[in-house]
């Protein structure tokens, strides 16, 4: 029998094409390590059946790397720069008075040890206002804080590859296109306490999420800070790049688009609708055994009253006839 959960279960199957479709219980409940092997073929997975959880690599797959194992910065800086650009590019004036947004992506994250790696950009999308006016980009600092993590700067690496250097330039007048500010390479270690094995997306989202604080001083000497929101761009590309959260409703529109779009193109055959039961019909069932039910009961009541009216139409012959209806020679 067909239940509501494994029909949401085929829904999404239909929709999760590139991308980890999950719902809200995925994010709250379920552990991430089984969502790693989220696939078409693995909706159950991602329904928290721990029996089959999956222990992929912690590497997404867009981060690439060199031969000797370590990250390749080229690739990674020029799919991040490019993300980066295409959503800070959207917003016309910042959250906060400095004027920057932070850019956060983590290229690597390891359920089991907690290690993890972050990239942190900073970008000016729109003129500083407030105790902001007049701050060079240079005099600006980045504040960092975990809560549940430490992390450090990641060291310059070498064998062919280096990790990118702090940029900072000058935002040009009139200029629509964010420009990078600053940009840093971070490791760092999940606190061992806070380490579960079943530690859900929202969990492991909360640990690795940073308190950003921007930093500077005045040309008169006073000093200014303004807390930065991540909401604006964070977890664009590496890992959680590719999870997305639907409801059931939104789920079964995604899989109607992609089902109408497959008929469009004429990758699969049209179906006249109501000639073949596509789910297994609980309904019909319920519906037919009512009807069964009723009937019975209609009927078993129609044939006692047709019973009671031969039985009164006798009494009343007999009544009739009186006493002389029975006496004999």
């Amino acid at each position: 029998m067909f239940t509501k959960a494994s029909f949401t279960a085929a829904l999404f199957a239909t929709a999760a094409l590139a991308q980890n479709v999950l719902r809200t219980e995925d994010v709250l409940s379920t552990p991430y390590a089984t969502l790693l092997g989220f696939s078409d073929d693995t909706m159950e997975v991602a329904r928290g059946l721990s029996s089959k959880a999956t222990t992929n690599s912690s590497i997404p797959s867009d981060v690439h790397l060199l031969p000797d194992g370590s990250l390749d910065f080229t690739a990674w800086n020029n799919i991040t720069s490019a993300a980066c650009q295409a959503r800070l590019s959207q917003i016309i004036r910042t959250s906060n008075p400095s004027g920057d947004c932070i850019c956060y992506n983590l290229p690597m994250l390891n359920v089991n040890t907690g290690m993890f790696e972050a990239d942190l950009r900073l970008y000016r999308v729109s003129d500083p206002r407030d105790a902001f006016v007049g701050v060079p980009p240079s005099g600006i600092q980045v504040g960092v804080s975990y809560k549940g993590a430490s992390v450090s700067p990641m060291k310059p690496v070498t064998s062919g590859s280096s990790s990118p250097a702090v940029n900072i330039t000058k935002r040009s007048d009139g200029s629509s296109t964010p420009t990078l500010l600053q940009s840093y390479m971070l490791v760092g270690q999940i606190d061992k306490d806070q380490m579960q094995n079943n530690l859900s997306i929202a969990a492991l989202q909360a640990l690795v999420m940073p308190t950003l604080t921007l930093s500077a001083v005045t040309s008169s000497g006073s000093q200014i800070s303004s807390n930065v929101s991540l909401n604006e761009a964070s977890f664009l590309v590496g890992v959680f790049s590719n999870d997305v959260v639907l409801s059931d409703f939104a789920a079964a529109q995604k899989a109607v688009a992609i089902q109408q779009a497959a008929l469009k193109n004429g990758t699969v055959a049209f179906i006249l609708p109501g000639v073949n039961i596509m789910i297994f019909p609980v309904g019909l069932i319920i519906t037919s055994l009512w009807m069964v039910i009723g009937f019975a009961a209609y009927g078993f009541g129609t044939y006692q009253r047709i019973q009671y009216a031969t039985q009164y139409r006798r009494r009343a012959v007999h009544a009739s006839k009186g006493d002389s209806a029975y006496r004999t020679l």
